[in-house]
């Protein structure tokens, strides 16, 4: 009786241990990867008075927030902050205009090439030739 037990508990464990292997390795091949080398970026940022900025960036940074980060030590016009959290930096001032959702019911959304951006700023790569725009979205 005793085996039996042991040996449900030693098939269970190898099951676990492929299942785990297998999460781990579809993770590693579908997870955002930055690319490395020099890229030509655009960063737009639309306020809340429809008015765009654009900066272009010349960068070797694998992450939106990395590319963000020195275009703010080159360019004062450029700035941004916001909270830290369970998924990373959560954007909540972009050029001293706040949007913050839990007091102005508004947010920076962030769209690459056109499209509603997959990724926070911290996880998102960054290609050569992509544009990122930050947009201040109410809720209505």
């Amino acid at each position: 009786m005793e085996k039996k037990s042991t040996k449900k508990i030693i098939i269970g464990l190898v099951i676990l241990a492929v299942l785990i292997g297998g999460f781990l390795l579809c993770y590693n091949k579908f997870a955002a990867k930055g690319t490395v080398g020099e890229k030509a970026i655009v960063i737009e940022v639309v306020d809340s008075n429809g008015i765009s900025s654009e900066y272009d960036v010349n960068t070797d940074a694998e992450y939106l927030k990395d590319a963000m980060d020195e275009l703010a030590a080159s360019d004062s016009s450029f700035s941004f902050s916001g909270q830290e959290g369970d998924y990373g930096l959560m954007v909540e001032v972009i050029n001293g205009e706040q949007a913050i959702y839990a007091e102005d019911n508004a947010y920076w959304a962030l769209y690459v090439n056109g499209e509603y951006g997959q990724y926070g700023v911290t996880e998102q790569p960054v290609g050569d030739g992509d544009t990122y725009t930050w947009k201040y979205e109410s809720a209505e």
